[in-house]
């Protein structure tokens, strides 16, 4: 069973969980099942007060009963429940955990098997779009630095290797997030010489230094301007 939260809201599941209708899932129950992807083990207290933030205690504690219901008929054995603690099933793999367990597994030294031959990419797409719950807003922006520095770092290790197609499209996705970022800016950049393509490292070069003073009026840092020597201007 799996739960997508980047890019979009998505839980599927094997044909072996006996038919449950994953598509079928209420708003309510989404939303249950996502606060829950991103905070693990949660109490009801804590779930209730942080979906149901306008409402009495006794009216989200209400509400969650009724969420919990429409959840388990929708979606058998998705959330599990004891005492005052509630989790998704252990066996939902959660694309967010994917990308903090990557992040943990690059500050290791000896990179897993699928790292190194560059199978394995970050997850990518902003965290729950189109959702403005404040619990939601709260984690976006830490998901997204996690993404970008994920990104960066692994783009790192496939331009160390010389996989520079890999390298590249992952310094691009970066770049795709936060075009004003100039790490990843920098890392094309460095991409394209190691390639030997002096022509696109100086595009991009110019290409940022232009939208840096269009967006903020200022100018990149002269460890990313001397990248390259562009010619003076006639």
């Amino acid at each position: 069973m799996s739960l997508r939260l980047l890019g979009t809201f998505e839980v599927s599941a094997r044909a072996e969980t006996g038919g449950a209708r994953w598509g079928e899932l209420p708003h309510s129950a989404r939303r249950l099942v996502a606060f829950l992807g991103l905070h693990g083990t949660a109490t009801r207290d804590f779930a209730a007060g942080s979906l149901w933030p306008d409402s009495s205690e006794a009216h989200a504690q209400a509400d969650l009963r009724t969420t919990l219901w429409r959840a388990g008929r929708a979606c058998p054995g998705l959330i599990v429940t004891g005492g005052p603690a509630m989790r998704l099933d252990s066996r939902v793999s959660v694309d967010v955990d994917e990308l903090r367990a990557l992040s943990r597994r690059l500050h290791v030294r000896r990179p897993a098997q699928a790292e190194d031959d560059g199978s394995w990419v970050p997850p990518r797409g902003v965290l729950l779009p189109g959702w403005y719950d404040e619990w939601v807003v709260a984690v976006r922006e830490r998901v997204r630095q996690l993404q970008l520095h994920t990104l960066e770092a692994v783009a790192e290790r496939q331009l160390a290797r010389g996989a520079y197609g890999r390298a590249l499209d992952l310094a691009l996705a970066a770049v795709e997030y936060e075009p004003l970022r100039e790490s990843s800016q920098r890392l094309v950049v460095r991409i394209h010489l190691a390639e030997g393509n002096l022509v696109e490292a100086v595009r991009a070069v110019r290409a940022f230094t232009e939208l840096l003073w269009e967006e903020i009026q200022v100018r990149p840092s002269a460890e990313f301007t001397g990248l390259v020597e562009l010619p003076a201007p006639s």
